[in-house]
């Protein structure tokens, strides 16, 4: 039998350990807050082991010690492990920000959804930490809201890892050792092995959380939550987060697992990679402040600023956030390829916009870093050049063919003797109708050239365009 909780105290005090509090308990043990002799806090996960057969404990030990050698900076460092009395003690660092589902249940209490930014970065680092993971052939198999954790730096970091030996990947063992699998991916509630679409899966639904503030799939009992997981209709982002984001979910909650892309893939996205990209300008300036500031610990440093919405980048970064109602823009359409003309038709304090052509859709400043940008304006009309010919005779002018024969002329095209060809002109005389009077004469090149009448009528605007027309 296990050694009873309250019994835990001699056995942590025997390695260095001094109990603080409990800070969590579940089916699969309890988490406790215990400090070094030299001050450090720690985490402890005191993992129950005794149904265990001595095969599986070894093999928890193992995987254990496997953690423990990961080292990334979005996943909670695991320092060591030890196993006494049937109780698998797992040591981590201590986030003193809580968990996401904390952060997720004070923004739905306040009903106030969590800014894009935020979304962008947090779901950033959790698959930065996860291709890492999945790139050394580690499989987390617990991922849920409650097991990232916000440290002292308002970044976020993976934790809790399922020791899958001791947990299988059965939908029985879910009920009993994980609790109501609200993240499990349809092949794993058929009882499927447990492979790396599954973490991505369960990523999707964070994703979903963070941004609806619920869970994706939801039911009064395992049964009914087992058949919506697997059949029910796939639930979509609210309409205020990018199209992006939108469909960056659907594509991690796609029920055929072969079609779910990889951490790597969905990293090398545009708005994932600015983000990328932000984050480790953000490390280098502060790895060059902790240079300056010589050997200061980080407990002896002042409590950080609250946390603001991170700098975006793109090549439109410089416009992103500052738009007006009423702005005239240009989007870059992701189903069109191209840029099309917009208009913006509102803006929040956030900098968020929505325009005409999206008119239900807040676009966030990440994604106007990318596909915003100030319409360009319109290059001025060519100043109108008279055509060679006309330089040449003012009104008459024919084309070179009648030049050369005086007796072939529009009239005969028409059928008309040569002075009933228009009422518009009369032989000798440069009168022309009203209509002529009133609208100048369009040049060849100029945009009104479209509102002349058709090739063949026997007006001016033929007359004036010569060469170039009767070619057509």
């Amino acid at each position: 039998m296990p050694v009873p909780h309250r019994d835990l105290g001699p056995i942590l005090q025997k390695h260095g350990f001094g109990e603080i509090k409990k800070i969590g308990e579940g089916s699969f043990g309890k988490a406790l807050l215990v400090q070094q002799e030299d001050g450090t806090k720690l985490v402890c996960k005191a993992v129950d082991v005794s149904a265990a057969s001595s095969k599986e404990t070894q093999d928890a030990i193992k995987e254990s010690r496997l953690l423990a050698a990961l080292k990334h900076p979005y996943i909670v460092r695991y320092r060591h492990s030890l196993h006494e009395h049937g109780w698998l003690c797992i040591f981590m660092d201590y986030c003193e920000g809580g968990d996401l589902s904390k952060v997720i249940e004070s923004a739905k209490r306040r009903s106030q959804r969590l800014p894009e930014e935020q979304v962008l970065r947090w779901v950033t680092q959790a698959l930065l930490a996860l291709k890492y993971i999945h790139e050394r052939h580690v499989l987390h198999r617990d991922l849920k809201s409650g097991n990232f954790f916000i440290c002292r730096s308002g970044n976020l970091k993976m934790g809790d890892f399922g020791i899958a030996k001791v947990l299988s990947n059965t939908l029985a063992c879910a009920r009993t050792q994980i609790g109501t699998p609200y993240y499990l991916s349809p092949e794993v509630c058929q009882e499927k092995p447990y492979a790396w679409p599954s973490d991505i899966w369960a990523m999707g639904c964070i994703l979903y959380e963070l941004c609806a503030l619920k869970v994706p799939f939801d039911a009064p009992n395992i049964s009914t939550l087992v058949q919506r997981i697997c059949r029910g209709p796939t639930p979509t982002l609210p309409s205020s987060y990018s199209d992006f984001l939108r469909q960056l979910c659907t594509e991690m909650l796609h029920r055929n697992q072969t079609q779910r892309p990889s951490a790597e893939a969905i990293l090398q996205r545009p708005p994932m990679q600015a983000m990328v990209k932000f984050m480790l300008e953000e490390a280098q300036a502060a790895q060059e402040g902790r240079m300056s500031s010589g050997s200061q610990k980080m407990h002896e440093l002042p409590p950080p600023p609250p946390p603001v919405a991170p700098s975006v980048t793109g090549p439109y970064a410089e416009f992103a956030g500052s738009y007006r109602k009423g702005d005239l823009i240009e989007y870059h359409s992701s189903t069109h390829k191209e840029w099309l003309p917009a208009q913006i038709i509102d803006a929040d304090q956030d900098g968020r916009i929505v325009i005409d052509l999206k008119p239900g859709t807040w676009i966030a400043r990440a994604t106007q870093a990318l596909q915003v940008r100030p319409r360009r304006s319109s290059p001025p009309p060519p100043p109108p050049v008279a055509p060679p010919m006309r330089q040449k005779s003012p009104m008459r002018q024919m084309s070179p063919r009648r030049q050369r024969s005086p007796s072939v002329g529009r009239a005969r095209d028409f059928g008309l003797p040569m002075r009933e060809a228009s009422p518009w002109h009369r032989a000798g005389s440069r009168e022309v109708s009203p209509r002529r009077q009133r609208e100048p004469s369009p040049s060849i090149g100029s945009p009104y050239l479209e509102q002349a009448p058709p090739f063949g009528r026997p007006s001016r605007a033929v007359n004036a365009a010569g060469a170039a027309i009767a070619g057509l």
